[in-house]
């Protein structure tokens, strides 16, 4: 039954849930807190080399970048500010039984509404991301909207593995279908018989997965659509900005992937190395944040990320998915989405993926394309990020939206 201990704003969960959901709060023992700032005081910084000298010559993190990145984590950062961000909306976990009787905890962040038409999304994070991507689009919302008009229920879950939800089983392999199914039973638990999907990186495939395979998921947004080029597409096709990005694309499959070999082929390994040092931990995840967006994502944020991923042992539980042939996924024929599709183009996503491709994999009826933002653009625009995602939601209503094949500043 839903428990009515609920008062917070936005904390008013459905009355049909039929699932035990507890309150959670984020708290980290001062201990492992204290640990963890003995750790990066302890954790050397490699000495000068040419490569390390600056970022543009494309060799990774700047020495600089880390020296100066260590100092703030030490000195001019505090976790428990994280805690109270991420504690400011409803937190909760929920046991959620498998189809072979195992059970798993999940966590997951909510913005109930109390309106009796409001729609289920379900954001779904991806690597080296987590839930803090969806913190700034969820405050936009909750400063939008009252509990009583919010169109939507929001729910932002830890995917398995990750945060604060439990890891996969260690004696079986885990792969982005078992993910995907539950987060199905997940979001059935909320009472929830129809629902929406969006998502990035990782959470991409979750979403699509989730629309292909379940009649409950009635429509899908993506900002991430990795696949090969389709032959039926030409380059006339392709918007000016679409065409000219599509070289990012080759950069970096051939200059910037081999961190994804290495989690496929060596995940035991990198996992040891990256649960010794908070440093080591920064340099690996930091690259990404750095690399993949053009907007410059604060410190303080990527210094928040990686914490999480420290705090909670999460970088060994969260890289099974690359060991998954991931590349053309969304182009793939056992993937075309029949249902609603809606796609948001960001310049800088690390692979970037035109309209016209994008249609190739689905009932597209909805597209915009950005002229700035890239890999984790919840992050580093989440005004156009949920402008996009209400937007599709319109046309999901039949309302006219006259931005529905237009671009974006």
């Amino acid at each position: 039954m839903a428990t009515t201990e609920q008062v917070a704003p936005f904390a008013t969960v459905p009355s049909n849930v039929g699932h035990k959901l507890l309150q959670f709060k984020v708290h980290i023992d001062e201990q492992k807190l204290h640990d963890m700032n003995t750790l990066i005081r302890l954790s050397p910084i490699a000495k000068d080399t040419y490569e390390n000298q600056t970022r543009e010559r494309g060799f990774g993190v700047s020495r600089q970048w880390m020296l100066d990145a260590k100092s703030t984590w030490l000195d001019g950062f505090n976790w428990r500010d994280t805690e109270a961000h991420i504690n400011s909306f409803p937190n909760y976990k929920t046991t959620i039984t498998d189809d072979d009787g195992r059970t798993f905890s999940l966590h997951f962040l909510a913005l109930f509404s109390e309106r009796k038409d409001a729609v289920p999304i379900s954001f779904f994070h991806g690597w080296p991301g987590s839930i803090l991507e969806f913190l700034p689009m969820m405050d936009i919302l909750r400063e939008k909207y009252t509990p009583q008009d919010l169109p939507y229920h929001i729910i932002v879950p830890s995917l398995p593995g990750y945060g604060f939800s439990q890891q996969p089983p260690l004696d079986s392999n885990w792969r982005l279908k078992d993910t995907s199914r539950l987060m199905h039973k997940l979001l059935l638990s909320l009472g929830f018989d129809r629902y929406i999907t969006q998502g990035g990186d990782i959470g991409s495939y979750v979403s699509r997965i989730l629309a292909v395979t379940y009649p409950e998921c009635a429509a899908c947004h993506l900002n991430f659509c990795c696949m090969d080029a389709p032959t039926s597409v030409s380059d006339s096709a392709l918007s000016p900005l679409e065409a000219k990005q599509l070289s990012r694309g080759k950069r970096f499959m051939e200059n910037g992937h081999a961190y994804a070999d290495l989690h496929a082929t060596r995940p035991a390994t990198i996992a040891y190395l990256l649960s010794a040092s908070p440093v080591a931990l920064l340099a690996w995840l930091a690259e990404k944040f750095l690399e993949w967006s053009d907007v410059d994502i604060p410190l303080p944020t990527i210094l928040a990320n990686t914490s999480l991923y420290w705090l909670t042992e999460s970088f060994p539980s969260s890289i099974y998915t690359y060991r998954e042939e991931e590349a053309p996924f969304h182009g793939l024929q056992q993937a075309y989405l029949e249902k609603p599709l809606g796609y948001s183009f960001f310049p800088y996503e690390l692979l970037p993926v035109p309209r016209a491709w994008a249609a190739r994999t689905g009932r597209l009826v909805w597209a915009r394309e950005h002229s700035s933002g890239g890999h984790f653009a919840a992050l580093e625009r989440p005004d156009a990020f949920i402008g996009d995602v209400e937007d599709f939601m319109g046309v999901l209503a039949g309302e006219s939206i006259d931005a529905q094949e237009g671009r974006s500043g």
